[in-house]
Parts: structure tokens; sequence; C-alpha cells
């Protein structure tokens, strides 16, 4: 469950979005369902999401519009459950 979810170091320096790995772990399917909605919880906040290409876009507004996150990048409790 997300709520119980700790980041290991490397994971928890890749949602600063400060190293771009992360986005290359994503895009080479090794991210977990947590970690993509963690990712994406960040790309949302930062903003940054809105200037990647369309998937990323799409896949934000996806996991906005089902309540998983919130439109400033909040992650809902619909994930704890």
């Amino acid at each position: 469950m997300i709520k119980d979810y700790k980041p290991d170091a490397e994971i928890a320096n890749a949602m600063s979005l400060s190293n771009m790995q992360v986005l290359l772990d994503y895009e080479d399917g090794k991210l977990d369902t947590i970690q993509t909605v963690l990712l994406f919880s960040e790309l949302i906040k930062s903003g940054l999401v809105w200037q990647l290409q369309g998937h990323y876009q799409r896949l934000a507004n996806d996991l906005i519009g089902e309540g998983f996150i919130e439109f400033d990048g909040t992650i809902t409790d619909k994930c704890y459950e």
C-alpha cells in the first residue's frame, strides 16, 4: 500500500526530479505501480508533466480523473485502498 511505502534513497532522490533517471526507468517499465504514482505526483506538483510528451499528460489526466492524484499532485486516499 502506498501509505506504508517508504522509497529507498535512490528512488527518493529521483523523486526530486533533479535526477532524470527515474523518467528513463519509467519509460523502460522498471517502476512498479507505487513508484509510478509517486513519479506522476511529483511531475504534477512541479508542473513538468504538462511540458512532457502527450503520453505523460494523458496518464496524469487519467490518474487525476480516476481520483488517485489531486490536481495539485497530492496522492489521495483512494491509493490506500
